[in-house]
Formats: structure tokens, C-alpha cells, sequence
């Protein structure tokens, strides 16, 4: 689509929660009207197909870019209402050839408002030419010392490579300033700004262990308005996050509890 932005989520250091934003995202923008195909790239330890429920379609990425397949075979529908473009997680498919990377994202690009790319974590070959072959880049991090150092130093390689920075997302904040490092301290150490704050959500974890993305297993919950905030902030929309959220997810979950006797 003409107007298409290709964002990837980067982070210096695996275990920050980037693959359930990415996913989580796609489907706040999808709601919002947009369509939305989320790119895996972490050809080593792929879990897109995990946080989408388990899902899986016979074609990879890694076929689209050996040429032994297309890029619209690989891209599926999956029922939140986003399409995605998953990895392989078989051995001899890990170090795939990446030189025409940036071709299969604009070629998902053509029919798709937002390219969001899961990016691998750490700072290799790999992920250097995912950060290339993105438009723009949405830093994921944690409130940690090392993650923030991790971060800072994704940060310098995407001004390296002249990639626009949107901004940081800090993710499982448990709003502890003796434990965790604060928003001014953060933005110091990366300098950047801090686009959104997730809370830490056992919602997460329960939506991961039921097969289902967080948006659709509790779309009221703490980390899920979040996200969606951080959605609109991108997709240039208001948010206005719904009265007494936690009366009607409380209501809610007690609809489901006698819906399951």
C-alpha cells in the first residue's frame, strides 16, 4: 500500500517481552482500522508462532528467502484479524540468507498499512541487516541496568545506519524505584524518549499458556490498554481508555467462570 511504514522492534538483549509486543501491537493498529502483517526475523529461536497461539502455516520465511517460495504464499490470515510471516525453528534453517530481506518487506509491504518486524535480540550480522531493511525503529527494553546498557547500544548502531527512532518501550514495570530504574534515568542512559510504559501483566503469561494474544484473551487489562495507547501514539489517534477497566475485566472474568460450570 502506498504509505506503508515498515517499523522493527529491536532490542539488545533477548527475554524483554518484544515478540508479545510485536504481536500485541499488530493487532491494536488492526483494530484501529489498519492492516497489519507482523515479520518474524528471529531465525534461531522463532516464537511468533507461539504468541499467535501456536498457529502454524506450512510455508517460512526461510523459503521466500532461499526463492523456493513467494512472499504472499507465506503470509497467512490468522484470526485476531492480523497476517503474519513466520520462521522456521528447524536446525537447518537458522542462518538463512537475508540479501533480500528488504525486498519480502516490501512486498508484504504492498498490501499492508504496518510491517511490524520481530526482530532477533542481541547485535549481530543478522540483525544488523534487519535494523537496514526496516523504515523505522521502536526500541523494547526493561526498567534493568543491563537492558538499558543493551538498549543504549542497539540505539548507537540504528544512528549508525541513519534508521529513525521512534522512541523506547519499556516493558514489564512493576513500578519499583528501588529495584527498577526510573523513565528519566532511562532516557538518559539511551537517549531517547520513552514512548510507553507496559506494566508487568500476569495476564501476559496466562494469554501465552491458553494459546491466545493478549489483546483477545483480556483486552482490559493493564498491559493490554497500555498497548494499545502506544498504538494509537503511533497510528497518530486519541486513546481514551475505558471507564472502570477493572470493574468490567472483573465482571468479565466472572462472565467466563459461569459460562465454563
Amino acid at each position: 500500500m502506498s504509505g506503508s511504514r515498515i517499523i522493527g522492534l529491536v532490542s539488545g538483549k533477548g527475554g524483554v517481552g518484544k515478540t508479545s509486543i510485536s504481536v500485541n501491537l499488530g493487532i491494536a493498529l488492526a483494530e484501529m482500522g489498519n492492516e497489519v502483517t507482523v515479520v518474524d526475523s528471529d531465525f534461531s529461536a522463532s516464537n511468533l508462532g507461539v504468541y499467535l497461539g501456536r498457529y502454524d502455516h506450512p510455508v517460512k520465511i526461510q523459503q521466500v528467502l532461499h526463492e523456493t517460495a513467494d512472499t504472499d504464499s507465506a503470509i497467512f490470515r490468522h484470526p485476531s484479524g492480523i497476517k503474519a510471516l513466520t520462521s522456521s525453528n528447524e536446525i537447518n534453517m537458522v542462518e538463512p540468507d537475508t540479501s533480500n530481506f528488504r525486498n519480502v518487506l516490501e512486498d508484504a509491504a504492498k498490501q499492508s498499512d504496518y510491517v511490524l518486524v520481530d526482530s532477533p535480540p542481541g547485535l549481530d550480522t543478522t540483525v544488523e541487516t534487519v535494523m537496514a531493511s526496516c523504515d523505522e525503529l521502536l526500541i523494547v527494553s526493561m526498567p534493568t541496568q543491563t537492558s538499558g546498557i543493551n538498549a543504549a547500544q542497539i540505539i548507537e548502531k540504528a544512528k549508525e545506519l541513519q534508521k529513525p527512532i521512534l522512541g523506547t518501550v519499556v516493558n514489564k514495570v512493576e513500578d519499583d524505584p528501588e529495584m527498577e530504574l526510573i523513565e528519566r534515568e532511562i532516557e538518559m542512559m539511551t537517549e531517547s524518549n520513552i514512548l510507553s510504559q507496559i506494566p508487568y501483566d500476569s495476564h501476559v503469561k496466562k494469554s501465552l499458556f491458553e494459546n491466545m494474544p493478549l489483546l483477545k484473551h483480556e483486552p482490559l487489562a493493564p498491559a493490554a490498554l497500555e498497548i494499545k495507547e502506544l498504538a494509537a501514539q503511533i497510528d497518530g489517534q486519541q486513546f481514551e481508555r475505558p471507564s472502570f477497566a477493572g470493574i468490567r475485566r472483573k465482571f468479565g472474568k466472572l462472565r467466563k467462570n459461569i459460562s465454563g460450570q
